[in-house]
């Protein structure tokens, strides 16, 4: 599978709300940071599970719409909105910097 294959399918199972889907696409040791500032937001797979869960509980009409995809390396670069967070339907700009290692995403930075 491709890398822009995998994060298709995240951006799919995401936009599905599938946590069934979306948890075989991450690395065990998945880091997720805040682009702004580097802090790590999330530390491993089931901390990531859990994050992805309770988002869709409290967002159960979250969407991300892709604006651009540019890929580098193994990095997958995506602008897109997302609306419906945390029962907000405002469209709000943000970038997701995916890396992929060794067929499963990484790492992701998170620019809002």
């Amino acid at each position: 599978m491709t890398i822009e294959e995998i994060v298709d399918l995240q951006m799919s199972a995401f936009n599905n709300r599938s946590i069934q889907e979306m948890m075989p696409l991450y690395s065990d040791n998945i880091k997720i940071y805040n682009f702004q500032d580097l802090t790590l937001a999330i530390n491993g797979k089931k901390e990531c599970e859990e994050m992805f869960i309770n988002l869709f509980k409290q967002s159960p009409a979250i969407y991300a719409e892709v604006i651009k995809i540019i890929h580098f390396d193994n990095k997958i670069i995506v602008h897109e909105y997302v609306s419906g967070r945390n029962g907000d339907e405002t469209k709000k700009e943000q970038v997701v910097i995916f890396e992929i290692t060794n067929q499963k995403i990484s790492r992701m930075d998170i620019m809002r």
